[in-house]
């Protein structure tokens, strides 16, 4: 047990010095990062008449911690990575699954933590409330471990899936684009109208991302309790662990390699 625990922390740990090791790619997301809050905070303000709920220093905050979330999930060079090292699960000793969650899970929160930091640094360019600034990053931290957890799930099914049909980039193409139009990306979902945002609010992904993030910013969330959200990606949690059991091991049984 002792042995098992230092293997995965040392994997932890490596997974995260790998994660940093790119410079060229590195410096190309955090050129990415700014371009996409400005993009995203002045498109929506047009289409939407200058106007916002949240206001308009809260909005760019806003749009700020959505892209962190967005721009780490469902990352295809780690299903890519995982799902290539399967075949080598049948002579390893560790637990594929466990050794695959770990990575993901130590890569993805690594990346969201090395955003936040980035945020904190570029957002005085864009709002001078430093309060908020400070509160909601702070406040988002706090979210951070758990989201971290959905996300690798999601990755973890998506690299069974890969495993068993070889080719899903359009199923992943397709995740990406609900998480981005339903879990409030391109625009605060308090900001939709009735009946569009009852539609938007009740998706599992607006739980993930716009629940979070709006709670980060006015510290509450949106007409939900807090018993109520957390009620919510429980059950979620629930069926994501019994959707990946499933699906990994009808992987595992139907897979083939190499005429094997």
């Amino acid at each position: 047990m002792n042995d098992s625990l230092k293997f995965y922390s040392k994997l932890s740990l490596f997974s995260i010095r790998e994660e940093q090791s790119s410079l060229s790619g590195t410096l190309g997301r955090l050129l990415l990062y700014p371009c996409f809050i400005w993009i995203f905070s002045k498109l929506w303000l047009g289409l939407n008449y200058n106007f916002t709920t949240l206001g308009i220093e809260a909005l760019f905050a806003y749009i700020g911690l959505t892209e962190i979330l967005f721009m780490t999930t469902l990352r295809e060079p780690l299903i890519d990575r995982a799902s290539s090292d399967f075949s080598l699960s049948f002579v390893r000793p560790r637990f594929w699954p466990i050794y695959t969650i770990t990575s993901i899970y130590s890569r993805t929160l690594s990346r969201r933590l090395f955003y936040l930091l980035f945020y904190i640094i570029i957002m005085p360019f864009f709002i001078s409330d430093f309060i908020l600034l400070s509160i909601s990053a702070l406040r988002f931290l706090f979210f951070l471990p758990v989201l971290t957890i959905f996300d690798t799930l999601y990755s973890f099914l998506l690299t069974s899936l890969q495993i068993r049909f070889h080719s899903i980039k359009n199923f992943r193409m397709l995740f990406g684009k609900l998480f981005l139009i339903f879990g409030g990306v391109l625009a605060p979902l308090s900001d939709i109208h009735e009946p569009w945002n009852e539609i938007f609010l009740n998706t599992p992904f607006s739980d993930l991302i716009f629940q979070p993030c709006y709670f980060s910013i006015k510290a509450e969330f949106y007409q939900i309790s807090f018993l109520n959200w957390s009620a919510r990606i429980i059950i979620q949690l629930i069926c994501l662990l019994v959707l990946s059991v499933w699906i990994y091991c009808g992987s595992r049984k139907y897979y083939h390699n190499f005429g094997g």
